[in-house]
């Protein structure tokens, strides 16, 4: 039947992205005992589409695209993160400006994920909404980067006011030690604004296939206590994967309203 080919999302950047990809690899074909393909999606898009066509076995969904490929896929498994299934996004600035409020982002420029990152772009867009913020009225720019590095890299360096992160087990210390982990030093420079309500945790869509089972039951039998370290889980930082439900991705299928797409 050939090999099993996994596609992951781009969100972290090309060198971050290429890296977990080459020990996905390694790590899933003696998972599996079969050969592997791993692939780094171009762009949120991609996403979608292979998950349509059955192009993939496998695929790390953002929340927003498993909304859109829910009812497509023959299995949709949530990713669990620190015991809980979904999470808030945050608004994140440089410390030393003038941006204290939601108010204050009038005029600034707006540094996204990707038009389909849900973290990244999307909550932000709903939450400021929500708030009265017109974002295509009242932002100066917006503008996207890619991948959650360059956004921050942006607002450190001054080039960006503001981006949209996600939120570590709803701790803000997490996340600041998050956003570190990703930029290094610069990191110290970003401070959080304003944090979102939460959203469902991305997830792992199989499409209809003869493997389709069968890799169900194997990503269910994930636990991040095993040892040797369950490397799929140690990438996706997964304490494991559960059946989604699907009715919690429903409630996204407005927010293509918010985008150009």
């Amino acid at each position: 039947m050939g090999n099993v080919r996994l596609m992951l999302p781009p969100d972290r950047g090309e060198i971050a992205a290429t890296a977990r990809a080459a020990v996905l690899t390694d790590w899933m074909g003696g998972w599996l005992g079969e050969g592997v393909e791993v692939a780094v999606a171009r762009d949120y898009g991609q996403l979608v589409d292979v998950v349509s066509r059955g192009e993939v076995e496998m695929t790390w969904v953002t929340p927003f695209v498993a909304s859109r490929v829910r009812l497509l896929v023959s299995r949709l498994l949530t990713i669990v993160r620190y015991g809980a299934t979904g999470c808030a996004a945050t608004f994140v600035v440089h410390r030393d400006s003038d941006i204290s409020s939601l108010r204050d982002l009038r005029g600034k420029r707006a540094s996204w994920v990707d038009p389909l990152s849900m973290n990244g772009h999307l909550m932000a867009l709903k939450h400021l909404e929500k708030s009265g913020f017109d974002p295509s009225a009242h932002f100066s720019e917006q503008h996207f980067a890619g991948s959650y590095r360059a956004t921050l890299s942006e607002v450190a360096e001054g080039r960006a006011d503001v981006t949209s992160f996600f939120v570590v087990a709803n701790d803000r210390d997490m996340t600041l030690r998050e956003m570190r982990d990703l930029l290094g030093a610069r990191a110290e420079d970003l401070a959080i604004l304003e944090i979102t309500d939460p959203a469902p945790f991305d997830a792992i869509a199989l499409p209809s296939g003869p493997r389709a089972s069968f890799l169900a039951s194997a990503l269910l039998k994930l636990d991040q206590k095993m040892s040797p370290p369950a490397m799929l889980l140690e990438v996706c930082r997964a304490d494991r994967f559960i059946d989604a439900d699907l009715d919690a991705y429903a409630g996204f299928d407005d927010y293509v309203d918010l985008t150009s797409l």
